[in-house]
């Protein structure tokens, strides 16, 4: 009797098509938690992150890296993925600049400079004294005191009350050498009926502080001064002792006191004081004598507000040693008041109160008489002109120094979102691959 045959043992392999149990598929890679070769045992789960390597969706393998990874590229292909651009931590989201996303993050960055550029750059330059620079401010006021026809020998009254003055200011940049140019001053005033009296001095001033400085070198009709001569810097300030005013009649400059805030010309002001008192430099620019005749002289010890008693008592023996012509002292004490823009610094108005005083020797006798008292201050017209023309320059430097700057830095960082969005939106359309393998 024949022996029946035995059935044939199988190899451990994985089951065929037909004998694989449902849901199994064989593997296709090796890798961490997979044996080698061929086993029985159960597959592991499949994975739910896409590959370490080229970033496929996890479908048709179960290990770190997939078949076609370990089967057709080298690690070194692998690892060339890795960087900034093609994370294998599936936490950090991917990006692929393309180049609607590069365009946009370019013209970004782009306004972002042009931003700070604007505003730290073109802002300081602009707020610099402008190389044509002319500016006219008028004025209005009184005299009061001797008349100075008098002094001539004119057939007039001796004093003169409330006699009206009117009087300009212009100022002009004559020419200009990197941050300083030479500025012309030219003050006019007419007293009553009389002729105008002109006075023009230039300064070398600062275009940044507005202060005046030593003359160039060459430069003898540029007068060499200290201190503010017509206009305060953008942004002044109001701390005691940070500026001084030039005083052309007695050619020093003196400490500038904050007064309080005001309003002109629709502008918002900070006052300022200056008091500055001394010897007059120029007499004759004033119309103001030397000497007065003897005459003349003799009537100072009535003018005076205080004589001594004994010249008082000895005037007419004092008059008969005096010279025919009698040297007189000229002293000015001048209040100058500016109201500059809170903002920019310009002068919006502005006045002074001078009062000149004769000092004559009568033997020994010092007789001194207050010459005159003039008081100016700016018009209601020049006060609405200068705020008006304040007013443009300051809605400009706004529009250049702030609204530009922060359009362009806002629609910089706009477009750099807006890239890295399309960027991120093209790396996960690919898988994160590179654009010659999406």
């Amino acid at each position: 009797m024949q022996r029946p045959r035995r059935a044939r043992r199988r190899s451990a392999g994985p089951p065929s098509r037909r004998q694989r149990p449902p849901g199994r598929r064989p593997c296709r890679g090796t890798g961490p938690g997979r044996p080698a070769g061929r086993s029985a045992r159960p597959l592991p789960p499949r994975l739910t992150r896409p590959c370490s390597a080229c970033h496929r969706p996890p479908v048709g393998h179960t290990t770190e890296v997939c078949t076609q990874c370990t089967r057709w590229r080298p690690p070194q292909d692998r690892r060339a993925d890795s960087g900034p651009f093609h994370s294998s931590d599936p936490g950090v989201p991917l990006v692929r600049l393309t180049r609607s996303s590069l365009v946009l993050a370019v013209v970004g960055v782009l306004l972002i400079v042009a931003a700070a550029v604007v505003r730290f750059v073109v802002v300081p330059t602009v707020t610099k004294l402008p190389e044509d620079l002319d500016v006219t401010l008028r004025f209005e006021g009184t005299y009061n005191g001797i008349n100075p026809a008098a002094l001539s020998g004119g057939d007039v009254a001796l004093l003169a009350q409330d006699v009206p003055i009117e009087a300009t200011r212009r100022v002009q940049a004559e020419s200009s050498d990197g941050d300083t140019e030479i500025v012309s001053r030219t003050d006019t005033r007419t007293v009553g009926d009389g002729e105008a009296s002109v006075t023009e001095v230039r300064f070398n001033v600062d275009r940044e502080t507005a202060e005046a400085q030593p003359a160039p070198d060459g430069a003898e009709d540029v007068t060499s001064a200290e201190g503010l001569v017509f206009t305060l810097p953008v942004d002044p300030s109001t701390e005691e002792g940070t500026y001084e005013y030039w005083d052309q009649y007695t050619l020093q400059s003196a400490p500038v006191t904050f007064e309080g805030e005001e309003t002109f010309g629709g502008r918002d002001v900070y006052r300022y004081e200056s008091v500055a008192d001394g010897e007059l430099a120029d007499p004759a620019a004033l119309g103001l004598p030397a000497a007065l005749p003897k005459a003349l002289a003799g009537l100072a010890p009535g003018l005076a507000e205080s004589v001594d008693p004994e010249l008082t008592a000895n005037l007419d023996a004092v008059l008969a040693t005096l010279p025919d012509e009698v040297p007189i002292d000229w002293t000015s004490r001048t209040t100058t008041y500016v109201d500059a823009d809170r903002e920019l610094g310009a002068t919006i108005a502005g006045g002074s109160t001078q009062v000149i005083t004769g000092t004559l020797d009568f033997g020994g006798y010092p007789v001194v008489v207050e010459f005159a008292t003039i008081d100016i201050y700016s018009t209601d017209d020049s006060i609405d002109e200068r705020g008006s023309e304040v007013g443009d320059q300051s809605g400009l430097l706004n529009l250049v120094g702030t609204v530009l700057p922060i359009v362009a830095l806002v629609l910089g960082l706009l477009l750099l979102a807006l890239a890295a969005v399309l960027a991120v939106r093209a790396a996960r359309r690919t898988g994160g691959r590179p654009a010659h393998q999406a």
